[in-house]
């Protein structure tokens, strides 16, 4: 049997009338993606003595379109593309879907990151060497964090990978990012704010920016669960509102079954909620509370722009950073930049800042970490206490304080 890798091969097999040659090769099913091996008979040995004559044969009965494309062929491109098209990007699990938000970070990754640098690169010829170039590449050049590049994009393409070998597009042993060491830790550390930096960040907003932005302080929504909300999830009578969906460019579940857990409403924001849905065009129990005018209601508004043009002026006039304008030779406005009071540019802030700012602030103020944590509707104490609850800095001097009294207690220095 001679076989061509990734075209097919041919087989020869005695007859009673001679020796015939078949030619050989993998299809697969496009509805269940079953692989069978076709076989189809060319002539004699004598009519095809050789490789070349077989192949013309091949080529003159059309035979290539049966070829299923070889594995070593397969480009990056090929493998994204089946990995969403499939669906594959969303599953959790056989039984469970990955938050909308989740899926949309991942194809965005995929998509504006790996794709321009690996796209039409047949994936056996992607190599951790190069790989960790590209990495190192994407933080010293493009600025990206490592937490981003080993955490958030390299996961990305770990993930098509996992799905090319397992429906068999990949060899079930290769794994380009299994000696690849990239740091995934970040030293980040969110800017919060206290109250009174929250009350001015809110003064200087309209609605419903104000609203939205008092409901996510409130709360600890993320923006994803603030714009999935529509007004049946507001339940006035029982001081509490309804976690039931997200949304991230189209509605989404939400990001675990803990978040789904239902948020306390105190009857101040209750409050403002029924005003803003006795002023907002959209206040019937099935419209979005965050609804785009722009779009007629039909959607809500986009997270992102609201941060850049309402949150991120008003945090900078509240003084939890700064703000310098660019602007070029005829005084016009090329774009802001935002420093932290240290004089670093700002990495990240948002909407999410807000819900840091929550549970640092509980938990800085006494209240129960159940409370605190089950407010945040984390799975894990942990995670409110490791990541999302910043101590103050009169908080540590205290805590300081209190231990040298008790260690140095009849010792101190006069």
């Amino acid at each position: 049997m001679a076989r061509t890798q990734g075209k097919g091969w041919f087989r020869t097999r005695r007859q009673t009338k001679g020796q015939f040659v078949y030619f050989c090769c993998y299809t697969q099913d496009p509805a269940t993606g079953a692989r069978a091996e076709k076989l189809q008979k060319l002539g004699s040995v004598l009519q095809f003595p050789d490789t070349a004559s077989r192949w013309k044969e091949v080529g003159r009965l059309g035979l290539s379109s049966f070829i299923e494309k070889p594995i070593s062929a397969l480009t990056f491109r090929d493998l994204v593309e089946r990995y969403i098209s499939s669906g594959a990007i969303e599953r959790k699990s056989l039984t469970k879907k990955k938050a909308s938000g989740t899926v949309y970070v991942l194809r965005h990754n995929l998509v504006d990151y790996c794709m321009p640098r690996w796209g039409n690169t047949p994936v056996c010829e992607m190599k951790p060497k190069a790989l960790e170039d590209w990495f190192r590449y994407l933080h010293e050049k493009k600025g990206l964090g490592w937490t981003t590049v080993g955490s958030k994009v390299k996961q990305a393409m770990q993930g098509a990978f996992k799905y090319g070998r397992k429906e068999e597009l990949l060899a079930a042993d290769f794994d380009p990012f299994k000696d690849i060491d990239c740091e995934a830790s970040s030293d980040y550390e969110a800017i919060t704010c206290t109250p009174e930096q929250t009350l001015l960040i809110l003064n200087q907003l309209a609605e419903p920016e104000f609203i939205l932005t008092l409901l996510i302080a409130a709360t600890g929504l993320s923006i994803s669960e603030a714009l999935g909300l529509q007004w049946a999830d507001a339940e006035y009578d029982r001081n509490r509102i309804v976690v039931r969906r997200s949304w991230v460019e189209e509605v989404g579940d939400c990001k675990n079954v803990h978040r789904k857990a239902p948020v306390a409403m105190h009857p101040v924001l209750g409050g403002y909620l029924r005003h803003w849905q006795r002023e907002t065009m959209y206040g019937k129990p099935s419209d979005w509370i965050f609804a785009s005018t722009k779009l007629k209601g039909v959607k809500p508004r986009c997270g992102s722009i609201a941060s850049q043009t309402f949150l991120y002026p008003a945090a900078a006039k509240a003084g939890v950073f700064r703000s310098v304008e660019e602007r070029n030779r005829k005084g016009k406005l090329v774009r802001v930049r935002y420093f932290d009071l240290s004089g670093n540019p700002i990495k990240r802030w948002g909407w999410h800042n807000l819900r840091h700012s929550l549970a640092s602030w509980l938990v800085s103020n006494g209240v129960d970490v159940k409370t605190v944590s089950s407010m945040m509707r984390h799975s894990n104490v942990r995670t409110t206490l490791g990541i999302y609850s910043h101590a103050v800095d009169s908080n540590r001097l205290a805590a300081q304080g209190q231990f040298l009294n008790t260690l140095l207690s009849g010792n101190q220095i006069q």
